[in-house]
């Protein structure tokens, strides 16, 4: 009996240690799977970053020269965001917030923006735009 017992508990032990085997390569697949998808998205959010960047400091004017004229009247009291939200309106800009982190990241404050009626182009660039709304360009 012994020699019995012997075999079953050898049997025993080789399934355990098949299931062992078998649960570290299933735990080994899921880690690299792991490593993989969080350098995918790693990569993804890299090159989404490094495009708004790109556009922070080159956005481009929305059409080619000469433009469309497009008159935008600053309200006393408005600030940035509604003068945005004006711009983004009238089709001078892509993107609102965007042009928000620029004037953030420009020289002009909030309150350096002109009161009044601007005859802006289509085809001036998001720098262009702040510069006829501060009154240093054409208005």
């Amino acid at each position: 009996m012994s020699s019995q017992k012997k075999k079953k508990k050898s049997a025993k032990r080789k399934k355990t240690t098949m299931t062992n085997v078998a649960s570290g390569a299933v735990g080994t697949i899921f880690n690299v799977v792991l490593i993989v998808v969080a350098v995918m998205l790693i990569y993804r959010f890299s090159i989404s970053a490094y495009q708004y960047g790109v556009r922070i400091f080159g956005e481009p004017a929305m059409s080619e020269a000469p433009g469309t004229e497009v008159t935008v009247t600053i309200t006393d009291g408005m600030d940035f965001k509604g003068i945005a939200q004006t711009m983004y309106d009238s089709g001078l800009i892509r993107d609102k917030n965007l042009f928000v982190l620029q004037q953030y990241l420009s020289n002009y404050s909030e309150d350096g923006f002109v009161e009044g009626e601007h005859i802006l182009s289509t085809a001036m660039t998001p720098e262009e735009l702040m510069d006829a709304m501060a009154g240093s360009g054409e208005s």
